[in-house]
C-alpha cells in the first residue's frame, strides 16, 4: 500500500474520501470501496446476489477481512494521529450498492464493469450514480466501445 501511495504521490490518507480495492474471487471481479465520507465499506458488484446463496456464501468474509487489514495499515501509517481510527474504520458498516444496471445476464465482463465502476464512482448514492451502463444491455460493452476505451487507457497507463 505504501508503494502505491508513493507512486500516486499521496503522502497521507487523512484527506482521502474513497479507497478502492479490486477483488478477484472464484473467477469473478468486484470492487470494495472504503468510503470515508459515509463511514462505510461499499461492495460494488455488477451481479445480483442469487436467491439461492447468501452474502457470506458469495463473498465469504473478504469484505470484513479487507476492512480490518486496511484499518491496521491506517492506524500504523498514522500512528501519531487519530489513535481511534482503527476502531472507527473497523466499525464501518458494509453496504452493497444497488445500482440500476446490476444484472445476472452478463457472465463475461465483470472485469470491465469493475474498471468502469472505479472510473465513474465518486461516492454518490447508488440510485443517482450514472456511468452510462444500462440494465440488461449485454451488448453495450461491445457496441459502446467500453472494452476498447478501457484497453487503450490501460496501455497508456503502463
Amino acid at each position: 500500500m505504501k508503494k502505491e501511495m508513493k507512486h500516486a504521490q499521496v503522502n497521507t490518507l487523512e484527506k482521502v474520501d474513497l479507497v478502492f480495492f479490486p477483488i478477484v474471487a472464484s473467477g469473478h471481479y468486484y470492487l470494495l470501496c472504503i468510503n470515508f465520507m459515509k463511514g462505510s465499506l461499499e461492495l460494488i458488484d455488477n451481479r445480483l446476489l442469487d436467491n439461492k446463496i447468501s452474502f457470506v456464501q458469495k463473498y465469504k468474509n473478504h469484505p470484513r477481512t479487507l476492512l480490518r487489514a486496511f484499518a491496521t495499515f491506517y492506524a500504523t501509517f498514522h500512528s501519531t494521529k487519530n489513535k481511534n481510527m482503527f476502531e472507527e474504520i473497523c466499525n464501518f458498516k458494509t453496504k452493497t450498492l444497488k445500482m440500476k444496471w446490476r444484472s445476472n445476464d452478463n457472465y463475461d465482463d465483470c472485469g470491465v464493469y469493475l474498471l468502469k465502476h472505479m472510473e465513474t464512482y465518486h461516492g454518490e448514492k447508488d440510485i443517482v450514480w450514472e456511468n452510462g451502463l444500462q440494465l440488461n444491455n449485454v451488448d453495450q460493452i461491445e457496441h459502446d466501445g467500453i472494452k476498447k476505451k478501457l484497453k487503450n487507457a490501460m496501455v497508456f497507463l503502463m
